[in-house]
């Protein structure tokens, strides 16, 4: 039968090798969660905290004024986009921010060494600095501070100027000249100063003189704009900083200048249509004065007090044409006006109010409304990009081409206005010669009644826009409603000791459990006899159980307790060769292994005492000339022996030592010789083994490792019960190809294997062992270097650990 194919990866799932890997690794994992707490312990106390403070506003772009007054929706094109979007890169743009910091004490940094860490302090320093830069190449160095007394100073800097490291003594409170700057460092705090020095020696204080535009940068960067509720258009503004007071005082004061500067922004353009309205009523102002003064001299010259009523038609309609007429002009010197200014590109918003009381079909003041809604939006654009950028160049060609065409929507209106203005003088003076059949003095009072009466009434109309506009530039006050204010006294946001603990505890936690499955991925021993027989078709003779204590190396066991679990193992081992060859004859069993170490010369010495109790005549031969240990079992000297024998030196009744066991006898290895290889096939061997058939009914050979070298392959051909032994958590898997071809390429017959070592926690938690000879085992064996004892010792609290463990 086709047997499975040896891996060098694990490829069976077992849920107890993967405990008893775990097991034997437990002390990596306690190593891995030790240096876990230690690197978390290291983090915290190593890493600077970090605060963060955060304010929360209302967006509100609502103008009561307007409301009341119920002024036209067309004054909206005149607002400020103030969407939130907008809002947000308003809040983060430079403009804000370098306003907000005029506001701040940003432009020193005070800085306080500790025994680990470097604080800034913002607003606490012991001492101030005051200065004026005379090289900008200064800005952003630290300058050391050593207090000698409380009027006396060190300074310590290096200076990029003179390209060297600058140290001079100063008086405080004082102002000095130095090469880079004027400077000024006054003392507020001395016993402050003066403990800090003592705790930790000089260079304790230090400041840096900054660039504006740094900080500015450092800001933006480190604020964050969210939209917490877009219905609700709440704002949230917050920002991390070493200093909690810092960076709450930054962030109100970003909060306080976003609404100044919305205040600012809403009310420029009323303010631009009042000083247009001022400069119209202070020339009609003028034009009215005349006017009066003029009527006012005529009915005094002329003694006349009230127009005759016969020339009161004619009167009603020559001043119905001169309003006419008055308004074309106003028209059209209004059209000039917005035509220069958009040409010069000057604010055009003012002309709309006058445009929206007398355009009839509202052309130009729809294209003017364009225009205006076009700029604003390259006014922000601009807040955002780059003048180089394609929104940038898009937004100025539609501008453009809205000029162009308020261009053309003027010129047009312009021409239907003066054809209009040619048609009102031709009927003018069509009155005017009625006129002349009036008596003069009444014609002449009733043209300047008529100037009088449209000034006035001109005057009057910019006095009440006037009003509306006032009240309206009133209505402008901060609407942004602060729903929270950045505190400066919350706990710092990290490190964050649950976060990095838990964190580094998890990372323990998953390198030993990487580790764990990477060793039970690439485990590669042998564990049970089962496994054994998943790769070869060799017989699974049994298994021998490990022991509990230490003992010398390859002893004789089964004869100090007959009764014991490791000699019922080799009782067993001893049942089942009868199920391999039961011919009554003698037999040569031999023993060998892969390499060293898996228990061979363990097994034969062993293996030839349960046998010699049966009452058969045993010999162990020692064969493993390079490395013998049979001598070191029976604890005897190895001066003579198989090496002596196969050159013919000694004959075997001098070389046969029996031990304290009956029918026991062994015969040592004897001195190493050089060619142990050639001694085993020499023809020597085979007469020895013939000849120890005629007093023994069992010979037990312990023959070299087979991995190692191959001499004791040619015995292994011969032998009637040829073993193979391999030990469990030792011997490899890749062990049992050398196995396989003992029995393909060396025509090794009958060759058995017996596990040696084997765990017993594996026998006691369900492992039972069928095998081809119909034997049955299910041992509750154990195991520590060497073999099972009965007399266990009293269990401790690691063992009940690791059993605890083993169940879990």
């Amino acid at each position: 039968m086709a047997k499975k194919k040896i891996s060098p990866i694990n490829e069976d799932y077992d849920f107890k090798l993967f405990v008893t890997i775990a097991k034997k690794n437990l002390l990596w994992f306690v190593l891995f969660m030790l240096v876990s707490v230690f690197t978390a312990l290291i983090i915290l106390r190593y890493t600077a905290p970090t605060f963060e403070s955060a304010a929360v506003i209302k967006i509100a772009d609502e103008d009561t004024a307007e409301n009341i007054l119920g002024i036209d929706a067309s004054r909206s094109a005149i607002k400020e986009n103030s969407s939130l979007a907008g809002n947000i890169e308003l809040i983060r743009s430079r403009i804000i921010v370098d306003r907000a910091l005029e506001n701040l004490p940003l432009k020193v940094s005070y800085f306080a060494k500790g025994a680990v860490l470097v604080y800034e302090n913002y607003r606490s320093s012991p001492f101030s600095v005051e200065f004026e830069i005379k090289d900008s190449t200064i800005l952003d160095a630290n300058i050391l501070v050593d207090f000698k007394d409380s009027k006396t100073v060190v300074l310590n800097y290096f200076s990029p100027k003179k390209n060297k490291k600058i140290t001079g003594t100063y008086s405080a409170n004082t102002w000095h000249d130095l090469p880079e700057m004027r400077l000024k460092i006054n003392i507020d705090n001395y016993a402050q100063i003066n403990a800090l020095q003592k705790e930790f020696n000089k260079d304790v204080y230090y400041f840096k003189l900054n660039r504006t535009s740094e900080i500015s940068e450092s800001i933006i960067k480190a604020l964050v704009v969210t939209v917490i509720n877009p219905d609700a258009k709440t704002i949230q503004i917050k920002m991390k900083e070493k200093n909690g007071q810092k960076a709450a005082d930054v962030v109100n004061s970003i909060v306080k200048e976003f609404n100044k500067y919305d205040v600012e922004k809403k009310s420029e353009v009323a303010n631009k249509i009042l000083d247009f309205i001022d400069n119209t009523i202070a020339s009609i102002n003028i034009e009215l004065s005349n006017s009066e003064n003029s009527l006012e001299s005529f009915k005094r010259n002329n003694r006349l007090l009230s127009p005759d009523q016969a020339i009161n038609t004619v009167s009603n309609r020559v001043a119905a044409l001169q309003d006419q007429s008055f308004a074309i002009d106003h028209e059209i010197r209004l059209f000039n006006g917005i035509r220069k200014d958009v040409k010069e590109n000057n604010d055009i918003g003012r002309f709309i109010v006058n445009i929206s009381g007398i355009s009839k079909d509202n052309q130009i003041l729809s294209q003017l409304t364009k225009l205006i809604e076009l700029v604003d939006q390259q006014a922000q654009i601009q807040l955002q990009a780059t003048e180089n950028s394609e929104i940038a160049k898009a937004i100025a060609v539609r501008i453009e081409s809205q000029k162009f065409i308020l261009e053309k929507t003027i010129t047009n209106e312009e021409m239907q206005l003066l054809a209009r203005k040619k048609e009102i003088e031709r009927q003018l003076q069509e009155a005017d010669l009625n006129f002349g059949k009036l008596p003069g003095q009444q014609a002449e009072y009733g043209r300047l009644q008529r100037l009088f009466t449209i000034n006035e009434k001109f005057y009057s109309l910019l006095l009440e826009k006037k009003a509306e506009y006032s009240i309206t530039r009133a209505g402008y006050i901060p609407k942004h409603i602060i729903l929270l204010e950045a505190k400066g006294n919350t706990p710092p946001v990290s490190p964050n000791r649950p976060l990095i603990i838990s964190a580094c505890l998890m990372i323990g936690f998953v390198a030993s459990l990487i580790l764990i499955l990477w060793r039970y991925l690439i485990y590669n021993e042998i564990n049970a006899l089962e496994e054994i027989g998943q790769y070869t078709d060799a017989a699974l003779l049994g298994i021998v159980p490990k022991y509990k204590r230490e003992i010398p190396v390859s002893q004789l066991l089964v004869d100090k307790n007959p009764k014991s679990i490791i000699s019922e193992a080799f009782r067993s081992i001893r049942t089942n060769l009868q199920f391999i060859a039961n011919e009554d004859q003698p037999k040569l069993i031999a023993v060998t292994s892969t390499i060293s170490g898996e228990g061979k010369t363990f097994n034969a010495i062993n293996l030839a005492g349960v046998i010699a109790f049966s009452g058969k005549k045993v010999i162990l031969l020692d064969f493993d000339m390079r490395k013998p240990k049979i001598h070191l079992g029976f604890n005897v000297e190895n001066d003579r022996g198989i090496s002596t024998l196969l050159i013919g030196k000694d004959k075997s009744e001098d070389c046969i030592i029996h031990s304290s066991l009956a029918n026991l006898d062994f015969i040592t290895a004897g001195p190493t010789p050089p060619n142990p290889a050639e001694l085993i096939i020499n023809a020597r061997m085979d007469a020895l083994i013939e000849h120890l058939k005629e007093s023994y009914d069992v010979i037990i050979i312990d023959l070299p490792p087979v991995g190692i070298v191959s001499d004791g392959i040619p015995v292994m051909q011969k032998a009637d019960y040829p073993l193979y032994i391999l030990r469990a958590n030792y011997s490899k898997k890749m062990f049992i190809i050398q196995l396989n071809k003992l029995m393909e390429e060396n025509k090794i017959k009958n060759l058995s294997v017996i596990l040696n070592g084997i765990e017993m926690s594996r026998l006691k938690y369900g492992y039972g062992y069928g095998y081809s000879y119909g034997y049955g085992y299910g041992y509750g064996y154990s195991y520590g270097y060497g073999y099972y004892e009965e007399d266990e010792e009293p269990p401790t609290l690691l063992s009940r650990f690791r059993k605890l463990f083993i169940r879990g």
